[in-house]
């Protein structure tokens, strides 16, 4: 009878962990990348939502694209808020991936 529920348990328990473990849904947000203070990263999409970016990968270089549009691949906070200066949606996102895109940026 042991046997039978150690290997009911485990016949639950393993796709319950696999599903756990499997990647998170990436997000794609494009639009001018600007900087203001040292390591603080602004990209307003095209829906002019102001994105407070960031990466905590060292292969991800946010200031060499600063002043261009770019497409920025991560994941998207849940957490938003309002843009004081601005009083637009604002919200944070986690940068993996840059990736040059179309369009100009206002000077």
């Amino acid at each position: 009878m042991r046997g039978r529920l150690f290997v009911l348990a485990v016949l639950v328990v393993a796709p319950v962990l696999a599903f756990c473990q499997s990647p998170k849904h990436q997000s794609k947000i494009t639009g001018c990348l600007t900087a203001g203070q040292p390591n603080n990263y602004r990209l307003v999409d095209q829906r002019g939502v102001t994105n407070y970016v960031y990466s905590d990968s060292v292969s991800v270089h946010l200031n060499s694209y600063v002043g261009q549009s770019v497409t920025l691949v991560g994941d998207q906070s849940a957490m938003t808020g309002t843009d004081t200066g601005t009083a637009r949606t604002s919200r944070h996102f986690k940068v993996v991936e840059v990736q040059p895109a179309s369009g100009k940026c206002k000077k």
